[in-house]
């Protein structure tokens, strides 16, 4: 990854403690809604994470900032910045950035100041305009060079830059102590001053300002140890920004306290290359301690792991929604990313918090669904096997919710192959939403098996599954695909298949004739149908003629999409009038990137 997405990991001591701030949110069973936070009254952000670029200023985390009274070298070090000369070994930050002239850097005849360089990372790229360096009223530098580095990292070398090429400033005969260099405002992360005389000089201390935000700045979290595997409920990120400035978040879950692997190499030779090994145990803090004592020579890869930690989840788009990343994990991390287009324009964070809650409803799920492959844009039945597996300490479920992309019926419910009720409750989604009103799923190796109708309409479509509780206000838990039941050999939860070579399917009118006379009884005509292959919205032109062709009514209809559809007409032509009885066409266009069609139909009106 980059360096804004690198992490740092503690001791096992710090994960297990650092940052977590829970809430109590609901009391009443054996479990509790918790909710970790960082900001606002939750965890300072400094503590638990890395900022890069960013400062936080009481509870809100934002882009650095500067301006032009103020010297952006305070506090350097915090923002990961430094001040240092390839020609000494002293930790310059220290000493030119306390606006105390007892402390300086100083460099004798003898060390040849012609050459001497001094460099500056200010941690982050900022919007500079001015620089000043305070010399010895006596011995200062009496020639120089500045110049400033926007940071590029493609003219990066193990995180410096190559060259300096942009120069903002020199003077080979300076006559005062103290050197002020103006220059417009840029975005600057390295400046290089340069001694261009062989007299000894002194410095006493270094000044920056400038004017905006940091274009650019992240955040990235310790790992977060909630002591055992959670399930987890919603996440919110207060955060403000607005055109010409972003905010993007990540998260992802494990099952180990370091997402990393690390690597060793061996004594066996590859081609030219020696065979690395991984360091044992993988996702501990024994394997970083162990890799950190082996000398350079022997240092092997980091790589992520990607088996016992999820990948960074997708940036986030709802910043008040559930958690990405899977459930049933005692490790989470997330990170932000800060983008700016304009100095003048910084984004800000507020709060992160997420819900969980302990213990887990089961130690697995897994679930598989059949048939996996399908005509698309044709109603199918499924059957949805859910295989569970319990600890001492989880209390189990008895309600089931799988994500349909349409409105879906069950036909039959089974445990352990007999039916059992159950009820269909209402789902603002339009999601199956199935209660065992007779029974409860907590012994290991039972198996739910549900039978439903659904419309799937697009290669890919997955039926998400999540189990609830509905005796305890317990966190929902998502299922993993997986080799649930014999029945099925899918061991996956998306379905496959060829797409019907029809872009509209099943066109209705209903009533084939009506009467909008305005009693209440077939009043209205509604024309339904599917659309497929339109993953984006797309225009679809409903017109109605008369039997001589004259066009009576164009219904104006949005982008519409994949799935089952609706368009009411009224009996009314474009002026408002009703039309008068007798039989019209109706003609339905629909054009997309993979092709156009036309549908007619003949309705009647009748008074």
């Amino acid at each position: 990854g980059s360096t804004m997405g690198r992490s740092r990991f503690f001791e096992m001591a710090k994960i297990l403690t650092r940052g977590l701030v829970a809430v109590q949110l609901w009391v009443g069973s054996a479990v509790a809604v918790e909710n970790w936070q960082a900001g606002d009254a939750g965890a300072s952000w400094e503590s638990v994470g890395e900022l890069i670029g960013l400062t936080a200023d009481a509870s809100v985390l934002m882009p650095a900032v500067v301006d032009t009274t103020t010297n952006a070298l305070t506090g350097l070090g915090k923002r990961g910045g430094s001040i240092e000369s390839p020609q000494s070994r002293e930790n310059l930050t220290p000493l030119l950035t306390d606006g105390k002239a007892a402390t300086f850097w100083s460099v004798p005849r003898d060390r040849r100041p012609d050459g001497t360089s001094m460099l500056i990372d200010l941690g982050a790229i900022l919007p500079i305009k001015r620089v000043r360096i305070i010399g010895d009223p006596e011995i200062f530098l009496r020639a120089y060079e500045l110049f400033v580095h926007d940071g590029d990292p493609e003219q990066l070398r193990e995180g410096r830059p190559v060259a300096f090429t942009n120069m903002v400033g020199s003077n080979l005969e300076q006559a005062e102590s103290i050197i002020d260099v103006q220059f417009p405002l840029q975005f600057v992360r390295f400046i290089r001053l340069i001694s261009r005389s062989s007299q000894e000089f002194t410095i006493e201390d270094a000044e920056v300002f400038g004017d905006g935000f940091a274009p650019t700045g992240s955040f990235i979290s310790d790992i977060i140890d909630l002591g055992n595997p959670a399930n987890f409920g919603k996440l919110v990120l207060q955060a403000t920004s607005d055109s010409l400035t972003g905010i993007v978040l990540q998260t992802r879950t494990g099952l180990v306290p370091d997402p990393r692997v690390f690597y060793r190499k061996t004594d066996v030779f590859e081609g030219e290359d020696r065979s690395e090994d991984p360091i044992f145990p993988i996702g501990f803090p024994a394997a970083a301690e162990e890799y950190d004592d082996l000398v350079s020579a022997d240092k092997g890869a980091i790589v992520d792991n990607i088996t016992e930690w999820s990948p960074w989840s997708a940036p986030y788009e709802d910043f008040s929604g559930n958690l990405l990343s899977p459930g049933n994990r005692r490790f989470l991390q997330f990170r932000l990313f800060f983008s700016s287009e304009n100095a003048r324009h910084g984004s800000s964070v507020d709060l992160f918090s997420l819900e969980y809650s302990i213990p887990t409803l089961a130690q697995e799920l897994t679930a598989e669904v059949t048939p996996a492959a399908v005509t698309l844009g044709e109603t199918h039945t499924f059957d949805y096997f859910l295989r569970s597996e319990f600890a001492a300490d989880n209390p189990g479920f008895d309600r089931v919710e799988i994500k349909t992309p349409f409105n879906a019926s069950i036909r039959e419910v089974e445990l352990d192959g007999g039916s059992i009720p159950f009820a269909e409750e209402e789902d603002e989604e339009g999601n199956l939403n199935v209660l065992l009103t007779a029974d409860r799923v907590e012994n290991s190796g039972q198996v739910l098996h549900i039978t439903f109708d659904a419309l799937v309409t697009v290669y890919g479509t997955t039926f998400f599954g999540k189990v609830f509780d509905s005796q305890s206000e317990e966190l929902g838990q998502n299922v993993v695909a997986g080799d649930a039941s014999p029945a099925s050999l899918s061991n996956r939860l998306s379905i496959q298949g060829a797409l019907s070579r029809e872009l509209v399917m099943d066109l209705q009118v209903t009533p084939p004739a009506f009467s909008p006379n305005g009693d209440g009884i077939n009043d209205e005509l509604e024309l339904s149908f599917i659309l497929l292959r339109a993953l984006n919205p797309v225009p679809v032109e409903i017109t109605l003629f008369d039997l001589s062709g004259r066009t009576v009514r164009r219904l104006q209809t949005r982008g519409m999409m994949n799935g089952p559809q609706s368009v009411i007409w009224n009996g009314r032509g474009d002026g408002g009038q009703l039309v008068p009885p007798g039989l019209y066409l109706l003609k339905l266009s629909v054009d997309t990137d993979t092709g156009s069609e036309e549908q007619t139909r003949l309705v009647g009106v009748a008074y």
